[in-house]
């Protein structure tokens, strides 16, 4: 067999490979002499009949095995000569007797392409402070009587910013293209935009008991003026909810078990905050390593690839409105503008998975089996499922590949960050 291959675009390959007739004679013995240990023919028992009659008997099932095996056999070798990162497997565009007995091979891939990048030692992280100053405490504080936070009903009071309201909604397409909908207790607190402006705007200063309107048209999101559906809301105020921040006292931090008041609180606090900030600035230099190593060209990436990926983000964003009960087909989604965005998010994750497989190859960095069972038990503890039920999920999906593949790019991150650790 020969075969050459040629790029017809950054990432697709297309295979021109050609089987003489002596490999074709050669490959069409072994896919007869399968044929003939396997026949069941009127008259012989299973592997009994002479090859003629299993030659004349299944002359177009053994051709077309023959074309089967010639292919496999030539993508074969080509994956085992060329040193390519596949991304897809071989398409066929053309398989073709030839007069002569031989037979010709066209097919296409498509391959992920090859990675260079600066020198290492280059890098420099962008500088980050670990510190916790004065205000990131006291946040963190606020956050913690956020959480704390009761709700008080408002008496006498008109909606305003903040209050949490409950509101019976009702909705409608005065012009048709949708079925009539409604919500006995929509829970929202006023000003978080957890509800469609024109919502906020209708109900804020209605008091509980008060009836309101309100109107929008989709598609209208970011100013782009499409034309959409009108959508007609009838909104009625049950009650209103103001929210009740604890004092940061002596009390206040024993019920968080600081037993020594406000001040070992704030001291557990910082020592919470500068560990967030050691992940903040990890992930900041990070990103920063990506960037420096993939330059500012983009990488080209297999369409097919990009595409898959992009599929698979939107079919999970879509059972993820099924499973809070929306219908996804009758969803306000712009699928367009979705798909556009989650297509963005798809290439920037694998430019870096690139970028960084190139960075562990180029340090020699290496994993062990028990670094996937460390990381899948990790992931197990986060879960709150069992080890082996995770582990055993995961490789009946291939998946422990993948967690190998995110070990050993993240290793090869910290690598690079010790370094230079070590000279600052």
């Amino acid at each position: 067999m020969s075969y050459k291959i040629e790029r017809d675009a950054p990432c697709r390959v297309v295979l021109t490979s050609t089987f003489d007739t002596s490999g074709v004679s050669a490959e069409r013995e072994r896919v007869v002499a399968d044929w003939v240990r396997q026949a069941r023919l009127p008259g012989f028992r299973r592997g009994k009949a002479p090859r003629p009659i299993v030659e004349r008997h299944f002359v177009k099932e053994i051709r077309e095995d023959l074309e089967e095996h010639l292919i496999r056999a030539a993508w074969q070798e080509v994956r085992d000569k060329e040193k390519l990162h596949l991304a897809s497997s071989l398409g066929v565009r053309e398989a073709t007797w030839l007069d002569d007995g031989g037979f010709l091979l066209k097919g296409e891939f498509e391959v992920y392409p090859e990675v260079t990048f600066p020198a290492v030692d280059d890098f420099t992280p962008p500088p980050f402070a670990l510190e916790p100053g004065d205000a990131e405490v006291d946040e963190a504080l606020k956050q913690l009587q956020e959480r704390q936070a009761t709700w008080a009903p408002v008496e006498g009071g008109a909606a305003q910013p903040g209050m949490l309201v409950e509101a019976e909604v009702h909705g409608e397409f005065p012009d048709g293209g949708g079925e009539p909908f409604g919500e006995e207790r929509s829970l929202f607190v006023l000003g978080n935009n957890e509800v469609y402006p024109e919502i906020e705007a209708a109900v804020t200063g209605k008091v509980p008991g008060d009836k309101a309107t309100a109107e929008r048209v989709i598609g209208e999101e970011g100013g782009e003026q499409r034309q959409g559906k009108r959508i007609a809301y009838r909104l009625t105020l049950k009650s209103l909810r103001q929210k009740l921040l604890p004092e940061v006292d002596d009390s206040f931090a024993a019920s968080l078990g600081a037993e020594h008041g406000v001040s070992e609180l704030r001291t557990r606090v910082l020592e919470r905050v500068r560990v967030e900030k050691t992940r903040q600035r990890r992930e900041t230099w990070r990103a920063a390593l990506v960037g420096y190593l993939r330059g500012a060209k983009p990488l080209d990436l297999p369409e097919s690839v990009v595409k898959e990926e992009t599929g698979k983000e939107l079919a999970e964003f879509a059972q993820a409105l099924a499973a809070r009960g929306v219908n996804p087909d009758k969803s306000e989604v712009d699928w367009s503008k979705l798909e556009q965005e989650m297509r963005q998010r798809v290439t920037a994750r694998l430019e870096a998975e690139l970028v960084l497989d190139a960075l562990a190859d180029a340090l020699g960095v290496t994993i062990s089996e028990q670094d996937v069972d460390d990381e899948v038990a990790a992931q197990a503890k986060r879960l709150g499922v069992p080890f082996g039920e995770l582990r055993g999920n995961l490789a009946k999906r291939g998946g422990l590949d993948r967690v190998g593949a995110i070990v050993r790019r993240e290793r090869a991150v910290d690598e690079v960050l010790r370094r230079h650790g070590e000279r600052t």
